[in-house]
């Protein structure tokens, strides 16, 4: 793999935008839902609706595949790290499996659409139980 100083620019980037939009997702899953209970009228409005228990839901599956996405990345970042202080780890299939799971961008994007998803949605639902 070629590494320059452009390349090391565009990860610094990446890196910082990946952390920027997680705390995001995960301050955005938890708190809008605290916002939306904490206010008497509309957690009322929204248990009123049978509706309350669904949205809550679906911001904690944002969260939640957040967590479960940040976990997994955590633990491939471990495997790649021990293969380069244990080169005879290099050999076993869970190296491997950390490798592959590094380079399939894939997953994080499909989790990160899913998240925005799942918050969207969540949010146009309790908004439209709150301003019928």
């Amino acid at each position: 793999m070629l590494v320059t100083d452009l390349s090391k620019e565009y990860l610094s980037a990446h890196t910082e935008f990946s952390k920027s939009l997680r705390t995001w997702f995960v301050a955005y899953g938890i708190g809008a839902p605290v916002l939306l209970l904490t206010n008497k009228e509309i957690a009322n409005t929204l248990k009123e609706s049978g509706n309350a228990r669904a949205i809550a839901a679906i911001f904690l599956v944002g969260v939640c595949l957040q967590v479960m996405l940040a976990t997994a990345n955590k633990t491939s970042m471990w495997g790649i790290y021990y293969g380069e202080t244990n080169p005879l780890f290099k050999n076993t299939r869970r190296y491997k499996s950390a490798w592959w799971f590094s380079e399939a961008y894939w997953i994080d994007l499909v989790i990160d659409v899913t998240t925005m998803g799942a918050f969207g949605a969540a949010t146009f639902w309790a908004f439209s139980v709150i301003l019928v």
